[in-house]
C-alpha cells in the first residue's frame, strides 16, 4: 500500500499538533493503513475549515485523542467544534447512527454542535453531512454503490439536489487510490439523476487540504 503516503501524513498530521501546541496519544507508523488515513482525512477536514475563516475549537482530553474506531464514549476522545457562516457545529470520528431500527457507523460527521449525542448515538436530526474515507488503491463501481446507497439511507431528504434546503456540503466519498473509467462513468451517472453526494479519488498530503476546502465551500 505504497501509493499513499503515510510518512507526509504523519508529518502533516504533525505540524497541525504543534499549531494546537498538542501531542498525540494513540496514532503511530503501526497503526494501520487504513486507520492512519482516516485520521489523516480527519485532521485535513479541521484544516480546511480553518482556511475558510471558520473558528475552530478543540473539545476533549488535553492532547490530540483520535477515536479510531466504534467503541468508547464519543466525549472521551478528540473532536472540534466550529463556528461560521453555517452555524455552529461539531466534527467527530466514528460516530453511530441510527436511522429508524438500523444502525451504521460513520467515518466523520459534522452535526449539531449541541445535545448531538443520545446514549452516544446519532439520529438524523443531528447529522448535517458526512465523510466516508476508504484506503484502497482501486476505486470501483461497487465502491460508489456503496456510498450512494449509505447515503440515501443516512440522509434520505438530502440526497436530492433540488429538495436540498441547508447550507452544508453532500456526503463525500474519500479514497486514496485512483478512479477507473467505470468510475467516470458512475459519476456522470450521479450527476445526471442530480443525487447530492461527491465521490474523490487520489486523496493525498498535497491534494487532501485543497480538495476539502473546495468541498466545504461548494465548489467541487
Amino acid at each position: 500500500m505504497a501509493w499513499f503516503n503515510m510518512q507526509g501524513a504523519m508529518a502533516f498530521i504533525n505540524q497541525f499538533l504543534s499549531r494546537w501546541q498538542s501531542q498525540i496519544r494513540n496514532l503511530n507508523q503501526t497503526v494501520a493503513p487504513s486507520s492512519m488515513f482516516e485520521c489523516f482525512c480527519f485532521i485535513s477536514l479541521i484544516d480546511a475549515y480553518d482556511q475558510s475563516g471558520y473558528q475552530i475549537t478543540r473539545k476533549g482530553p488535553q492532547d490530540i485523542y483520535f477515536k479510531r474506531s466504534v467503541p468508547g464514549w464519543a466525549n472521551n476522545f478528540t473532536y472540534f467544534v466550529a463556528s461560521g457562516s453555517s452555524g455552529v457545529f461539531e466534527i467527530r470520528q466514528n460516530q453511530g447512527y441510527r436511522n429508524h431500527q438500523v444502525y451504521f457507523n460513520l467515518d466523520i460527521v459534522i452535526i449539531n454542535s449541541e445535545n448531538s449525542l443520545a446514549k452516544n448515538t446519532l439520529e438524523f436530526s443531528n447529522l448535517h453531512t458526512f465523510c466516508e474515507c476508504k484506503h484502497y488503491r482501486s476505486f470501483s463501481p461497487s465502491l460508489c454503490a456503496y456510498f450512494l446507497g449509505l447515503a440515501r439511507i443516512v440522509m434520505p431528504t438530502n440526497i436530492l439536489m433540488r429538495t436540498l434546503q441547508h447550507p452544508y456540503p453532500p456526503p463525500i466519498l474519500l479514497v486514496s487510490g485512483t478512479a477507473s473509467r467505470e468510475v467516470t462513468n458512475m459519476r456522470d451517472l450521479v450527476q445526471q439523476k442530480r443525487y447530492h453526494v461527491r465521490f474523490l479519488d487520489s486523496i493525498s498530503p498535497i491534494t487532501a487540504q485543497s480538495v476539502l476546502f473546495d468541498w466545504i465551500n461548494m465548489r467541487l
